[in-house]
């Protein structure tokens, strides 16, 4: 993974940590559960953006096989 590929990933990454975070305050849930939730969706975010880096690259015409 290059540097400036972080750089890119890491608004996306903090926003969608601070979603959760968000959502659960208003609707009550305690703070460790929004916590755990926040920590999922960063895992998901992030290898999500591993996934597609390192992903295999497709020939136009090839993509069925």
């Amino acid at each position: 993974m290059n540097i400036s590929s972080l750089k890119n990933w890491l608004p996306i990454v903090a926003i969608s940590a601070v979603i959760p975070i968000i959502i659960s305050l208003i609707l009550g849930i305690s703070i460790i559960q929004a916590l755990v939730a926040s920590g999922l969706t960063i895992m998901l975010v992030i290898s999500a953006f591993i996934f597609r880096s390192h992903g295999r690259d497709r020939k136009p015409g090839y993509e069925n096989s």
